[in-house]
C-alpha cells in the first residue's frame, strides 16, 4: 500500500483531447505499411524468450572491461568488486528502461486518443501492445537480476513533460523520436556489452519493435509540421532542444546522474566516478555518437526542428559543427 504523498508523487496532470475519424479513409500509406508490419510481428514474452536460463551464468551480463574502457577507476577494482559492477550496474541500466518503457505505454495510450487520423491511431495500437509486453520482459528480467532502481530523475521529468502537453505533436517528438531514439541508443550498447543469452534476447525482441516505433514519429511529423503554426513549432524546436541539451551527458548537470548511487551504494565516491566516466568512459563516447550523431541529430534536421533561431544552441553544447 503506498502513502497519498507517494501516490500524488506519481500523478501527472493532464487535459486530453480526443480526436475521432469518422472517414475510416486511409491518408497515411506509410503508417498504414508500418501497420501490417506490426502486426505481422508481435511476439509473444512468455513463450519467445526462454526464462528458465540461469541469469549470469552462461555469460556475463555485462563485459565490465568493455563498458569502463577508459576510465581510471575501473583498472584498481578487484574480481569481487568488477562482479558487484556487473550486476548493480546492469540491474539500474535494465531499470531505466522498465521505466521508460512504460512511460511509453502510458504516452501511446494517449496517442490513441489524440492523434487526429485514423492510419496513426491503428499503427499506436500496435504500440500499445509492444510497450505492454518491453515492460513485462525488462520487469521480468531485472527482478532476476537484482532489484528495481528508482527511475533517473531527468528521465521521469521528461516523460512528465511529454504525458501532460496537450499537443499531440509534442507527444510524438518527445516519444516517438526522443525517447525512443534514447532506447535505441541504449538498447544497442548494452547488446554489444552482454553475453548473457536471456539478456541479448530480449534486446533483440525489443528492438525489433523500437525500429518501427522512431519510424511512426518520423512519418507523423513530417505529414504535420509543414502546416504547423509558427508558435506551435517553435514550442517543438524549443523542447527538442532542451531534452538534447540535458541527455548529452558532458558535465555536472547533464545525462542521467542516478547511476551515480549505484556507486555510493557500493560506497565510492559517486560524483568522482561520474566525472571519469563523462571524461573518459568509451561506452558514454558510443552511447552519445549513436544518440545523437546518428538518430537524432540527422531526424530532427530531416523533419527541420533545427532551425536557424535553434542552431546556433546545439552548436555551442557540441552537438552541431
Amino acid at each position: 500500500m503506498t502513502t497519498t504523498a507517494a501516490t500524488a508523487a506519481r500523478r501527472i496532470s493532464y487535459q486530453l483531447e480526443t480526436l475521432w475519424d469518422y472517414d475510416y479513409e486511409p491518408t497515411h500509406h506509410e503508417l498504414e505499411s508500418l501497420y501490417e508490419t506490426a502486426k505481422k510481428n508481435q511476439w509473444n514474452a512468455s513463450t519467445a524468450i526462454d526464462w528458465s536460463r540461469p541469469i549470469g551464468k552462461e555469460g556475463p551480463v555485462l563485459n565490465v572491461p568493455s563498458a569502463f574502457s577508459g576510465t581510471s577507476f575501473f583498472s584498481r577494482l578487484t574480481s569481487e568488486e568488477q562482479k558487484e559492477v556487473e550486476v548493480r550496474v546492469s540491474a539500474w541500466r535494465l531499470s531505466q528502461f522498465l521505466h521508460g518503457e512504460q512511460g511509453a505505454l502510458l504516452v501511446c495510450g494517449q496517442l490513441v486518443n489524440s492523434v487526429p487520423e485514423l492510419d496513426a491511431k491503428l499503427y499506436a495500437s500496435t504500440q500499445v501492445v509492444d510497450e505492454g509486453r518491453h515492460v513485462e520482459v525488462y520487469e521480468r528480467y531485472v527482478k532476476k537480476l537484482l532489484k528495481i532502481y528508482p527511475v533517473d530523475p531527468l528521465l521521469k521529468a521528461l516523460i512528465d513533460e511529454i504525458l501532460a502537453t496537450p499537443l499531440w505533436e509534442l507527444k510524438l517528438l518527445g516519444m516517438q523520436m526522443i525517447i525512443e531514439g534514447l532506447a535505441i541508443a541504449a538498447f544497442n550498447v548494452m547488446r554489444r556489452q552482454t553475453a548473457d543469452p536471456t539478456l541479448a534476447s530480449v534486446l533483440d525482441y525489443v528492438l525489433q519493435d523500437e525500429g518501427r516505433h522512431v519510424n511512426f514519429g518520423y512519418f507523423a511529423l513530417r505529414r504535420s509540421i509543414p502546416d504547423m503554426a509558427p508558435d506551435k513549432r517553435e514550442m517543438l524546436e524549443d523542447f527538442a532542444f532542451k531534452a538534447c541539451d540535458l541527455m548529452y551527458g558532458r558535465d555536472e548537470r547533464t545525462g542521467f546522474q542516478s547511476i551515480k548511487h549505484v556507486w555510493e551504494e557500493m560506497g565510492w565516491d559517486g560524483e568522482e566516478i561520474w566525472r571519469d566516466t563523462i571524461a573518459n568512459s568509451q561506452t558514454a563516447k558510443t552511447f552519445n555518437r549513436m544518440l545523437f550523431t546518428e538518430v537524432l541529430i540527422p531526424r530532427l534536421q530531416r523533419l527541420e526542428l533545427i532551425s536557424s533561431r535553434v542552431e546556433p544552441r546545439y552548436r555551442e553544447i557540441g552537438l552541431l559543427t
